[in-house]
Protein backbone atom coordinates (compact mmCIF):
# COMPACT_ATOMS: atom_id res chain seq x y z
CA UNK A 1 0.00 0.00 0.00
CA UNK A 2 1.28 3.26 -0.76
CA UNK A 3 1.90 5.45 2.40
CA UNK A 4 -0.68 8.37 2.85
CA UNK A 5 -1.46 11.07 5.21
CA UNK A 6 -2.96 10.55 8.34
CA UNK A 7 -6.91 9.35 8.20
CA UNK A 8 -9.25 12.02 8.20
CA UNK A 9 -7.09 14.81 7.09
CA UNK A 10 -7.96 14.34 3.18
CA UNK A 11 -11.80 15.06 2.69
CA UNK A 12 -11.53 16.35 -0.92
CA UNK A 13 -9.76 15.08 -4.08
CA UNK A 14 -9.52 16.74 -7.60
CA UNK A 15 -8.21 14.11 -9.74
CA UNK A 16 -7.60 14.71 -13.67
CA UNK A 17 -6.92 12.60 -16.95
CA UNK A 18 -4.63 13.96 -19.21
CA UNK A 19 -4.61 11.88 -21.85
CA UNK A 20 -7.36 11.05 -24.52
CA UNK A 21 -11.21 11.33 -23.18
CA UNK A 22 -9.88 14.18 -20.63
CA UNK A 23 -12.18 14.00 -17.52
CA UNK A 24 -12.27 15.49 -14.05
CA UNK A 25 -13.62 14.45 -11.15
CA UNK A 26 -14.23 16.08 -7.52
CA UNK A 27 -14.48 13.56 -4.54
CA UNK A 28 -15.27 14.31 -1.34
CA UNK A 29 -15.87 11.59 1.62
CA UNK A 30 -15.80 8.82 -1.18
CA UNK A 31 -18.81 10.38 -3.23
CA UNK A 32 -18.75 12.19 -6.26
CA UNK A 33 -19.12 15.97 -5.96
CA UNK A 34 -18.91 16.69 -10.24
CA UNK A 35 -17.84 15.17 -13.04
CA UNK A 36 -16.31 16.49 -16.34
CA UNK A 37 -15.49 15.11 -19.59
CA UNK A 38 -13.58 17.96 -21.30
CA UNK A 39 -14.91 16.90 -25.13
CA UNK A 40 -18.75 17.68 -23.94
CA UNK A 41 -17.83 21.55 -23.30
CA UNK A 42 -14.86 22.14 -25.69
CA UNK A 43 -16.73 20.27 -28.91
CA UNK A 44 -13.58 18.07 -30.08
CA UNK A 45 -14.00 14.70 -29.68
CA UNK A 46 -11.37 12.49 -27.37
CA UNK A 47 -10.26 16.14 -26.19
CA UNK A 48 -7.12 15.22 -23.57
CA UNK A 49 -6.48 16.80 -20.44
CA UNK A 50 -8.74 19.68 -18.85
CA UNK A 51 -8.96 23.47 -19.16
CA UNK A 52 -9.12 26.46 -17.43
CA UNK A 53 -13.09 26.97 -18.09
CA UNK A 54 -13.59 23.17 -17.27
CA UNK A 55 -11.95 23.16 -13.85
CA UNK A 56 -14.11 25.92 -13.61
CA UNK A 57 -17.51 24.76 -14.58
CA UNK A 58 -16.24 21.34 -12.38
CA UNK A 59 -15.79 23.76 -9.26
CA UNK A 60 -19.30 25.13 -9.86
CA UNK A 61 -20.81 21.77 -9.84
CA UNK A 62 -19.61 20.99 -6.63
CA UNK A 63 -20.54 24.27 -5.11
CA UNK A 64 -16.83 24.46 -4.42
CA UNK A 65 -13.83 26.44 -4.84
CA UNK A 66 -9.88 25.75 -5.20
CA UNK A 67 -9.08 26.20 -1.41
CA UNK A 68 -11.76 23.12 -0.71
CA UNK A 69 -8.71 20.68 -2.01
CA UNK A 70 -7.01 18.39 -0.08
CA UNK A 71 -5.21 16.76 -2.59
CA UNK A 72 -4.67 16.67 -6.52
CA UNK A 73 -4.03 13.32 -8.93
CA UNK A 74 -2.37 14.02 -12.09
CA UNK A 75 -3.20 10.69 -13.96
CA UNK A 76 -1.51 10.05 -17.50
CA UNK A 77 0.10 13.42 -17.47
CA UNK A 78 2.68 13.10 -20.91
CA UNK A 79 2.52 9.60 -20.94
CA UNK A 80 -0.21 8.26 -22.91
CA UNK A 81 -0.09 10.30 -25.80
CA UNK A 82 -1.89 8.98 -28.66
CA UNK A 83 -0.97 10.61 -32.58
CA UNK A 84 -4.75 9.90 -33.24
CA UNK A 85 -5.51 13.46 -31.56
CA UNK A 86 -3.45 15.45 -34.01
CA UNK A 87 -4.41 13.35 -36.76
CA UNK A 88 -8.42 14.30 -35.43
CA UNK A 89 -7.62 18.10 -34.74
CA UNK A 90 -4.42 19.32 -35.99
CA UNK A 91 -2.27 19.37 -32.60
CA UNK A 92 -2.24 17.55 -29.45
CA UNK A 93 -3.92 20.60 -27.76
CA UNK A 94 -1.80 20.48 -24.91
CA UNK A 95 -1.97 24.24 -25.11
CA UNK A 96 -5.68 24.10 -24.52
CA UNK A 97 -4.59 22.66 -20.70
CA UNK A 98 -4.62 24.47 -17.71
CA UNK A 99 -1.71 26.41 -16.11
CA UNK A 100 -0.27 24.49 -13.47
CA UNK A 101 3.37 23.87 -11.98
CA UNK A 102 4.46 20.37 -10.49
CA UNK A 103 7.47 20.65 -8.34
CA UNK A 104 10.84 18.42 -8.20
CA UNK A 105 9.32 15.73 -6.15
CA UNK A 106 6.13 15.06 -7.83
CA UNK A 107 4.13 15.92 -4.60
CA UNK A 108 3.05 19.58 -4.62
CA UNK A 109 1.29 20.95 -7.40
CA UNK A 110 0.62 24.58 -7.68
CA UNK A 111 -2.94 25.53 -9.15
CA UNK A 112 -4.50 29.01 -9.69
CA UNK A 113 -2.26 30.50 -6.95
CA UNK A 114 -2.54 27.51 -3.83
CA UNK A 115 -0.07 24.59 -3.39
CA UNK A 116 -1.64 21.43 -2.88
CA UNK A 117 -0.54 17.98 -2.27
CA UNK A 118 -0.53 15.97 -5.18
CA UNK A 119 0.15 12.43 -6.67
CA UNK A 120 1.59 12.23 -10.26
CA UNK A 121 0.76 8.90 -12.62
CA UNK A 122 -0.54 6.53 -10.80
CA UNK A 123 -0.40 3.51 -12.61
CA UNK A 124 -2.62 3.48 -15.56
CA UNK A 125 -4.33 -0.17 -15.71
CA UNK A 126 -4.85 0.42 -11.96
CA UNK A 127 -6.73 3.00 -12.05
CA UNK A 128 -8.57 1.61 -14.87
CA UNK A 129 -9.30 -1.44 -12.49
CA UNK A 130 -9.99 0.42 -9.48
CA UNK A 131 -12.60 2.72 -11.01
CA UNK A 132 -14.90 -0.81 -11.78
CA UNK A 133 -13.89 -2.25 -8.49
CA UNK A 134 -14.50 0.54 -6.43
CA UNK A 135 -17.69 0.99 -7.79
CA UNK A 136 -19.35 -2.58 -8.18
CA UNK A 137 -21.49 -4.05 -5.63
CA UNK A 138 -19.03 -7.00 -4.85
CA UNK A 139 -17.19 -7.42 -1.84
CA UNK A 140 -14.51 -9.07 -3.25
CA UNK A 141 -13.45 -10.32 -6.55
CA UNK A 142 -10.90 -9.77 -9.79
CA UNK A 143 -10.64 -6.38 -11.49
CA UNK A 144 -9.17 -6.40 -14.86
CA UNK A 145 -8.17 -3.62 -17.35
CA UNK A 146 -7.58 -4.25 -20.86
CA UNK A 147 -6.55 -1.45 -23.63
CA UNK A 148 -4.34 -1.10 -26.67
CA UNK A 149 -1.66 -0.50 -23.88
CA UNK A 150 -1.90 -4.10 -22.10
CA UNK A 151 -3.38 -6.26 -20.01
CA UNK A 152 -3.56 -6.23 -16.24
CA UNK A 153 -5.61 -7.90 -13.62
CA UNK A 154 -6.12 -6.57 -9.77
CA UNK A 155 -7.78 -8.58 -7.09
CA UNK A 156 -10.13 -6.81 -4.90
CA UNK A 157 -11.20 -7.21 -1.15
CA UNK A 158 -13.18 -3.97 0.45
CA UNK A 159 -10.70 -1.27 0.14
CA UNK A 160 -7.90 -2.86 -0.53
CA UNK A 161 -6.46 -3.63 -5.03
CA UNK A 162 -3.54 -6.25 -5.03
CA UNK A 163 -1.90 -6.68 -8.41
CA UNK A 164 -1.70 -9.98 -9.90
CA UNK A 165 2.17 -10.95 -10.60
CA UNK A 166 1.12 -12.74 -14.19
CA UNK A 167 2.59 -11.59 -17.78
CA UNK A 168 -0.63 -11.52 -19.68
CA UNK A 169 1.17 -9.58 -22.19
CA UNK A 170 3.05 -12.78 -23.14
CA UNK A 171 -0.05 -13.86 -25.28
CA UNK A 172 -2.93 -11.26 -25.22
CA UNK A 173 -1.78 -9.39 -28.23
CA UNK A 174 -5.67 -8.82 -29.30
CA UNK A 175 -5.85 -5.48 -27.90
CA UNK A 176 -3.05 -4.40 -29.97
CA UNK A 177 -4.34 -5.85 -32.77
CA UNK A 178 -7.69 -4.52 -32.47
CA UNK A 179 -5.75 -1.19 -32.74
CA UNK A 180 -3.86 -1.99 -35.45
CA UNK A 181 -6.82 -2.92 -37.61
CA UNK A 182 -8.75 0.17 -36.25
CA UNK A 183 -6.15 2.26 -37.82
CA UNK A 184 -5.61 0.52 -40.96
CA UNK A 185 -9.43 0.36 -41.82
CA UNK A 186 -10.50 3.86 -40.52
CA UNK A 187 -7.49 6.23 -39.52
CA UNK A 188 -7.79 5.92 -36.00
CA UNK A 189 -6.93 4.01 -33.14
CA UNK A 190 -9.60 5.17 -30.80
CA UNK A 191 -12.21 6.17 -33.30
CA UNK A 192 -12.15 3.47 -35.43
CA UNK A 193 -12.39 0.75 -32.74
CA UNK A 194 -16.23 0.82 -32.19
CA UNK A 195 -16.83 0.53 -35.99
CA UNK A 196 -14.41 -2.66 -36.05
CA UNK A 197 -16.83 -4.02 -33.92
CA UNK A 198 -20.00 -3.00 -35.89
CA UNK A 199 -18.23 -4.35 -39.29
CA UNK A 200 -17.16 -7.65 -37.95
CA UNK A 201 -20.09 -9.59 -38.31
CA UNK A 202 -20.49 -8.28 -42.14
CA UNK A 203 -17.20 -10.67 -42.53
CA UNK A 204 -18.46 -13.92 -40.64
CA UNK A 205 -18.71 -17.37 -42.59
CA UNK A 206 -21.90 -17.24 -44.55
CA UNK A 207 -22.95 -20.91 -43.02
CA UNK A 208 -22.22 -19.55 -39.64
CA UNK A 209 -19.57 -22.48 -38.99
CA UNK A 210 -16.46 -21.05 -36.94
CA UNK A 211 -13.38 -23.00 -38.41
CA UNK A 212 -10.42 -22.65 -35.83
CA UNK A 213 -8.56 -18.85 -36.53
CA UNK A 214 -5.29 -19.72 -38.32
CA UNK A 215 -2.04 -18.97 -36.55
CA UNK A 216 -0.44 -15.54 -37.66
CA UNK A 217 2.29 -13.88 -35.86
CA UNK A 218 2.35 -10.02 -37.44
CA UNK A 219 -0.05 -7.75 -38.24
CA UNK A 220 1.35 -7.97 -41.87
CA UNK A 221 0.01 -11.68 -42.08
CA UNK A 222 -3.39 -11.22 -40.24
CA UNK A 223 -3.97 -8.74 -43.24
CA UNK A 224 -3.09 -10.84 -45.90
CA UNK A 225 -5.28 -13.78 -44.29
CA UNK A 226 -7.92 -11.49 -44.75
CA UNK A 227 -7.25 -10.27 -48.33
CA UNK A 228 -6.94 -13.65 -49.81
CA UNK A 229 -10.48 -14.30 -48.78
CA UNK A 230 -12.17 -11.17 -48.63
CA UNK A 231 -15.46 -9.70 -47.93
CA UNK A 232 -16.32 -5.71 -49.11
CA UNK A 233 -18.76 -3.78 -47.42
CA UNK A 234 -18.73 -0.29 -49.10
CA UNK A 235 -18.62 2.63 -46.59
CA UNK A 236 -18.34 6.32 -47.88
CA UNK A 237 -16.92 5.40 -51.39
CA UNK A 238 -14.55 3.06 -49.78
CA UNK A 239 -14.15 -0.85 -49.95
CA UNK A 240 -13.86 -2.05 -46.53
CA UNK A 241 -12.87 -5.89 -45.76
CA UNK A 242 -14.98 -7.05 -43.28
CA UNK A 243 -13.00 -9.77 -43.19
CA UNK A 244 -10.26 -8.25 -41.38
CA UNK A 245 -12.70 -7.21 -39.00
CA UNK A 246 -14.29 -10.38 -38.14
CA UNK A 247 -10.77 -11.72 -37.76
CA UNK A 248 -9.64 -9.74 -35.25
CA UNK A 249 -12.66 -9.79 -33.18
CA UNK A 250 -12.68 -13.26 -33.29
CA UNK A 251 -9.20 -13.45 -32.07
CA UNK A 252 -10.11 -10.89 -28.96
CA UNK A 253 -13.01 -12.86 -27.99
CA UNK A 254 -10.67 -16.15 -28.01
CA UNK A 255 -8.34 -14.14 -25.90
CA UNK A 256 -10.97 -12.89 -23.54
CA UNK A 257 -12.72 -16.17 -22.78
CA UNK A 258 -9.39 -18.23 -22.55
CA UNK A 259 -8.63 -14.58 -19.65
CA UNK A 260 -11.79 -15.61 -17.93
CA UNK A 261 -10.84 -18.70 -17.79
CA UNK A 262 -7.51 -18.49 -15.90
CA UNK A 263 -9.18 -15.73 -13.77
CA UNK A 264 -12.14 -17.83 -12.38
CA UNK A 265 -10.34 -20.48 -10.63
CA UNK A 266 -7.73 -18.06 -9.28
CA UNK A 267 -10.43 -16.41 -7.44
CA UNK A 268 -11.88 -19.68 -5.79
CA UNK A 269 -8.55 -20.84 -4.55
CA UNK A 270 -7.54 -17.58 -3.07
CA UNK A 271 -10.88 -16.92 -1.18
CA UNK A 272 -12.36 -14.45 -3.47
CA UNK A 273 -15.96 -14.47 -4.59
CA UNK A 274 -15.99 -15.55 -8.42
CA UNK A 275 -17.19 -11.99 -9.74
CA UNK A 276 -15.31 -9.79 -12.17
CA UNK A 277 -15.60 -5.89 -13.24
CA UNK A 278 -13.74 -5.04 -16.31
CA UNK A 279 -12.52 -1.58 -17.50
CA UNK A 280 -10.32 -0.14 -20.41
CA UNK A 281 -11.23 0.57 -23.89
CA UNK A 282 -11.54 -3.54 -24.75
CA UNK A 283 -13.69 -3.73 -21.94
CA UNK A 284 -16.37 -1.45 -24.52
CA UNK A 285 -16.02 -4.48 -26.50
CA UNK A 286 -19.53 -6.27 -25.31
CA UNK A 287 -19.63 -9.18 -28.12
CA UNK A 288 -15.99 -10.56 -26.60
CA UNK A 289 -17.07 -9.65 -22.28
CA UNK A 290 -19.94 -11.15 -22.72
CA UNK A 291 -19.41 -14.39 -24.57
CA UNK A 292 -16.25 -14.89 -22.35
CA UNK A 293 -18.76 -13.85 -19.07
CA UNK A 294 -21.23 -17.04 -20.46
CA UNK A 295 -19.15 -19.32 -20.80
CA UNK A 296 -16.93 -18.98 -17.45
CA UNK A 297 -17.86 -20.07 -13.99
CA UNK A 298 -18.15 -16.10 -12.97
CA UNK A 299 -21.29 -15.02 -10.72
CA UNK A 300 -21.11 -11.39 -10.89
CA UNK A 301 -19.89 -8.89 -14.03
CA UNK A 302 -19.66 -5.14 -13.42
CA UNK A 303 -18.70 -2.47 -15.61
CA UNK A 304 -18.23 1.29 -14.79
CA UNK A 305 -20.01 3.54 -17.51
CA UNK A 306 -16.79 5.13 -18.60
CA UNK A 307 -14.52 2.31 -19.47
CA UNK A 308 -12.24 4.54 -21.55
CA UNK A 309 -9.42 6.86 -19.97
CA UNK A 310 -12.23 9.52 -18.45
CA UNK A 311 -12.85 6.66 -16.39
CA UNK A 312 -9.05 6.79 -14.96
CA UNK A 313 -9.70 10.46 -13.15
CA UNK A 314 -12.76 8.92 -11.06
CA UNK A 315 -10.03 5.72 -10.47
CA UNK A 316 -7.59 7.63 -9.57
CA UNK A 317 -9.49 10.00 -6.88
CA UNK A 318 -11.35 6.26 -5.37
CA UNK A 319 -7.86 4.17 -5.98
CA UNK A 320 -6.77 7.47 -3.40
CA UNK A 321 -9.54 7.68 -0.61
CA UNK A 322 -9.35 3.61 -0.85
CA UNK A 323 -6.02 2.28 -1.02
CA UNK A 324 -3.73 5.68 0.41
CA UNK A 325 -6.29 6.59 2.73
CA UNK A 326 -7.65 3.08 3.94
CA UNK A 327 -11.06 5.13 3.98
CA UNK A 328 -14.19 2.19 4.00
CA UNK A 329 -15.94 1.77 0.53
CA UNK A 330 -19.91 2.77 0.10
CA UNK A 331 -22.34 2.03 -2.23
CA UNK A 332 -22.49 3.71 -5.53
CA UNK A 333 -26.85 3.80 -6.97
CA UNK A 334 -26.46 3.60 -10.83
CA UNK A 335 -27.66 7.58 -11.16
CA UNK A 336 -24.76 8.35 -9.90
CA UNK A 337 -22.30 6.79 -12.12
CA UNK A 338 -24.11 6.95 -15.25
CA UNK A 339 -25.19 10.96 -15.26
CA UNK A 340 -22.92 14.06 -14.41
CA UNK A 341 -24.22 16.78 -12.46
CA UNK A 342 -24.93 19.90 -14.14
CA UNK A 343 -28.54 19.87 -14.82
CA UNK A 344 -29.63 21.94 -17.72
CA UNK A 345 -33.30 22.82 -16.53
CA UNK A 346 -35.98 24.66 -17.74
CA UNK A 347 -34.60 28.43 -17.39
CA UNK A 348 -31.98 27.06 -20.00
CA UNK A 349 -34.29 24.92 -22.08
CA UNK A 350 -36.97 28.42 -22.26
CA UNK A 351 -33.54 30.65 -23.09
CA UNK A 352 -32.38 28.53 -26.26
CA UNK A 353 -35.80 28.65 -27.18
CA UNK A 354 -36.29 32.10 -27.13
CA UNK A 355 -32.65 32.76 -29.11
CA UNK A 356 -34.94 30.91 -32.26
CA UNK A 357 -38.73 32.21 -31.28
CA UNK A 358 -40.60 31.88 -34.62
CA UNK A 359 -38.04 29.23 -36.56
CA UNK A 360 -39.50 26.61 -34.42
CA UNK A 361 -42.95 25.00 -33.46
CA UNK A 362 -42.78 24.69 -29.83
CA UNK A 363 -45.29 22.49 -28.03
CA UNK A 364 -45.89 22.76 -23.87
CA UNK A 365 -46.69 19.34 -22.87
CA UNK A 366 -47.12 18.18 -19.22
CA UNK A 367 -46.38 14.78 -20.45
CA UNK A 368 -43.28 14.67 -22.26
CA UNK A 369 -42.54 11.35 -22.04
CA UNK A 370 -45.84 9.96 -23.26
CA UNK A 371 -46.04 12.55 -25.92
CA UNK A 372 -42.06 10.98 -26.86
CA UNK A 373 -43.97 7.47 -27.24
CA UNK A 374 -46.42 8.46 -29.18
CA UNK A 375 -44.24 10.58 -31.91
CA UNK A 376 -42.18 7.00 -31.85
CA UNK A 377 -44.89 4.76 -32.01
CA UNK A 378 -46.00 7.35 -35.29
CA UNK A 379 -42.49 6.82 -36.68
CA UNK A 380 -40.86 10.16 -35.59
CA UNK A 381 -37.54 10.50 -35.08
CA UNK A 382 -37.21 11.79 -31.25
CA UNK A 383 -34.88 13.68 -29.77
CA UNK A 384 -34.66 13.31 -26.03
CA UNK A 385 -32.76 16.13 -23.70
CA UNK A 386 -33.39 15.56 -19.90
CA UNK A 387 -30.71 17.03 -17.08
CA UNK A 388 -27.39 16.36 -16.57
CA UNK A 389 -25.39 14.37 -19.46
CA UNK A 390 -24.14 11.14 -19.15
CA UNK A 391 -20.93 9.81 -17.74
CA UNK A 392 -19.04 7.44 -20.64
CA UNK A 393 -19.62 7.15 -24.16
CA UNK A 394 -23.27 5.58 -24.02
CA UNK A 395 -26.65 7.11 -24.34
CA UNK A 396 -28.71 6.44 -21.58
CA UNK A 397 -31.60 8.07 -21.59
CA UNK A 398 -30.77 12.16 -21.03
CA UNK A 399 -29.22 12.62 -24.25
CA UNK A 400 -30.57 10.25 -26.05
CA UNK A 401 -31.82 9.55 -30.02
CA UNK A 402 -34.61 7.50 -29.56
CA UNK A 403 -36.82 5.52 -32.43
CA UNK A 404 -39.07 2.73 -33.29
CA UNK A 405 -37.07 -0.47 -33.28
CA UNK A 406 -40.34 -2.47 -35.18
CA UNK A 407 -39.51 -0.44 -38.26
CA UNK A 408 -36.91 -2.42 -40.64
CA UNK A 409 -36.20 1.08 -42.73
CA UNK A 410 -35.07 2.69 -39.16
CA UNK A 411 -31.32 1.53 -38.76
CA UNK A 412 -30.82 2.57 -42.41
CA UNK A 413 -32.74 6.09 -41.81
CA UNK A 414 -30.80 6.88 -38.69
CA UNK A 415 -27.01 6.01 -40.15
CA UNK A 416 -27.66 8.20 -43.18
CA UNK A 417 -30.43 10.89 -42.58
CA UNK A 418 -29.53 11.57 -38.75
CA UNK A 419 -26.45 10.74 -37.35
CA UNK A 420 -24.69 10.28 -41.02
CA UNK A 421 -22.13 7.91 -40.39
CA UNK A 422 -21.29 4.57 -41.59
CA UNK A 423 -24.36 2.40 -42.64
CA UNK A 424 -22.71 -0.94 -41.11
CA UNK A 425 -22.89 0.73 -37.74
CA UNK A 426 -25.87 -1.17 -35.12
CA UNK A 427 -27.86 0.76 -33.08
CA UNK A 428 -28.92 -0.49 -29.18
CA UNK A 429 -32.37 -0.94 -27.45
CA UNK A 430 -33.30 0.71 -24.21
CA UNK A 431 -35.27 -2.21 -22.86
CA UNK A 432 -37.53 -2.28 -19.07
CA UNK A 433 -35.40 -3.88 -17.42
CA UNK A 434 -38.23 -6.39 -15.85
CA UNK A 435 -38.51 -7.64 -20.04
CA UNK A 436 -35.21 -7.86 -20.76
CA UNK A 437 -34.55 -11.77 -19.80
CA UNK A 438 -37.94 -12.42 -21.93
CA UNK A 439 -36.03 -10.40 -24.98
CA UNK A 440 -32.84 -11.27 -24.38
CA UNK A 441 -31.87 -13.77 -22.17
CA UNK A 442 -29.88 -11.30 -19.51
CA UNK A 443 -30.97 -8.48 -17.43
CA UNK A 444 -29.39 -6.00 -15.50
CA UNK A 445 -27.64 -3.95 -17.30
CA UNK A 446 -27.97 0.05 -17.11
CA UNK A 447 -24.99 1.40 -18.46
CA UNK A 448 -25.62 -0.50 -22.01
CA UNK A 449 -22.21 -2.51 -21.82
CA UNK A 450 -23.20 -5.91 -21.96
CA UNK A 451 -24.70 -7.78 -25.35
CA UNK A 452 -26.93 -10.78 -26.06
CA UNK A 453 -28.49 -12.51 -28.76
CA UNK A 454 -32.28 -11.09 -29.66
CA UNK A 455 -34.74 -14.10 -28.54
CA UNK A 456 -38.44 -13.05 -30.12
CA UNK A 457 -38.80 -11.20 -33.23
CA UNK A 458 -40.07 -8.11 -34.19
CA UNK A 459 -37.11 -5.61 -33.25
CA UNK A 460 -34.87 -5.37 -36.21
CA UNK A 461 -33.87 -1.84 -36.00
CA UNK A 462 -32.48 -3.40 -32.64
CA UNK A 463 -30.60 -6.00 -33.17
CA UNK A 464 -27.31 -6.40 -35.28
CA UNK A 465 -26.91 -8.41 -38.93
CA UNK A 466 -26.18 -11.27 -36.56
CA UNK A 467 -28.97 -10.89 -34.47
CA UNK A 468 -27.41 -9.43 -31.24
CA UNK A 469 -27.68 -6.55 -29.78
CA UNK A 470 -25.99 -4.09 -27.09
CA UNK A 471 -28.68 -3.55 -24.71
CA UNK A 472 -29.54 -0.91 -21.88
CA UNK A 473 -31.34 -1.94 -19.62
CA UNK A 474 -34.17 0.78 -18.16
CA UNK A 475 -35.48 1.25 -14.13
CA UNK A 476 -37.43 3.67 -13.03
CA UNK A 477 -35.21 4.30 -9.72
CA UNK A 478 -32.53 5.19 -12.21
CA UNK A 479 -34.15 7.43 -14.73
CA UNK A 480 -37.98 7.60 -14.16
CA UNK A 481 -38.88 10.01 -17.19
CA UNK A 482 -36.79 8.00 -19.88
CA UNK A 483 -38.36 4.85 -17.85
CA UNK A 484 -41.95 6.12 -18.37
CA UNK A 485 -41.56 6.91 -22.06
CA UNK A 486 -40.25 3.43 -22.84
CA UNK A 487 -43.02 1.77 -20.74
CA UNK A 488 -45.87 4.34 -22.98
CA UNK A 489 -44.01 2.91 -26.03
CA UNK A 490 -44.59 -0.81 -24.11
CA UNK A 491 -48.46 -0.08 -24.05
CA UNK A 492 -48.73 1.32 -27.14
CA UNK A 493 -47.11 -1.70 -28.83
CA UNK A 494 -46.58 -4.06 -26.52
CA UNK A 495 -42.56 -4.22 -27.42
CA UNK A 496 -40.73 -2.82 -24.06
CA UNK A 497 -38.20 -0.68 -25.90
CA UNK A 498 -36.92 1.81 -27.87
CA UNK A 499 -34.02 2.19 -30.49
CA UNK A 500 -31.50 4.59 -28.19
CA UNK A 501 -28.62 6.29 -29.74
CA UNK A 502 -26.39 9.22 -28.43
CA UNK A 503 -27.71 12.70 -29.16
CA UNK A 504 -25.02 13.86 -31.90
CA UNK A 505 -23.67 13.46 -35.06
CA UNK A 506 -21.00 11.92 -36.95
CA UNK A 507 -17.47 13.59 -35.52
CA UNK A 508 -19.27 15.48 -32.35
CA UNK A 509 -19.47 14.78 -29.02
CA UNK A 510 -23.13 13.84 -27.30
CA UNK A 511 -24.50 16.89 -27.04
CA UNK A 512 -24.16 19.13 -23.81
CA UNK A 513 -26.25 22.12 -23.35
CA UNK A 514 -29.69 22.72 -24.98
CA UNK A 515 -28.45 24.99 -27.33
CA UNK A 516 -26.58 22.24 -29.12
CA UNK A 517 -29.64 19.92 -28.96
CA UNK A 518 -31.43 22.07 -31.08
CA UNK A 519 -28.59 22.70 -33.10
CA UNK A 520 -28.93 19.26 -33.80
CA UNK A 521 -32.65 18.86 -34.18
CA UNK A 522 -32.15 21.72 -37.44
CA UNK A 523 -28.78 20.09 -39.01
CA UNK A 524 -30.19 16.37 -38.80
CA UNK A 525 -32.82 14.01 -39.79
CA UNK A 526 -34.39 14.51 -36.43
CA UNK A 527 -37.69 15.03 -36.75
CA UNK A 528 -38.59 16.07 -32.92
CA UNK A 529 -36.58 17.92 -29.69
CA UNK A 530 -38.23 16.69 -26.37
CA UNK A 531 -36.89 18.65 -23.49
CA UNK A 532 -39.38 18.32 -19.96
CA UNK A 533 -42.46 20.20 -20.68
CA UNK A 534 -41.77 20.74 -24.78
CA UNK A 535 -41.69 19.18 -27.78
CA UNK A 536 -40.03 21.11 -30.55
CA UNK A 537 -40.50 20.05 -34.23
CA UNK A 538 -38.94 21.91 -36.96
CA UNK A 539 -41.41 23.12 -38.67
CA UNK A 540 -42.51 27.19 -37.20
CA UNK A 541 -46.07 27.80 -36.81
CA UNK A 542 -48.10 28.87 -39.92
Amino acid sequence: MTEGPPPGSVRTLLSVNFNHDGAAVLLTDGRIRAFVTTERLSRLKKHPGLREEDLDELLDQAGADIGDIDHVLLCNLHLMDSPDIATLHGSDLKDTWLEFWVNQRNDTVLLRGRRIPCTVNPDHHLLHAAAAFYTSPFPSGVSVAIDPTGCRAFLGRDNRLYPLRRDFDSWFDANYGYAHVAHHLFGSAIVGAGKVMGLAPYGAPRDGAHAPLPEVSSFAELVALADADPVVVESDGRPLNARLAYYIQRGLEEQVDRLFTELEPLCRRNGYEPTICLSGGTALNAPATEKAFTRSGFTGLHLHPACGDDGTALGAALWYWHDVLGQPRREHANAELMYGRRDHGRPAVERALRALAGALHVEVTEDHAGRAAELVEQGAVVGWFEGAAEIGPRALGHRSIVADPRDPHMRDRLNTRVKHRERFRPFAPSVLNEHAAEWFGIRDSPFMLRAAAARRDGIPAAVHVDNTARIQTVERADNPAFHRLVERFAHRTGVPMVVNTSLNTRGHPIVETPEEALGTLRESGLTHLVFPGYVIAKEAPK
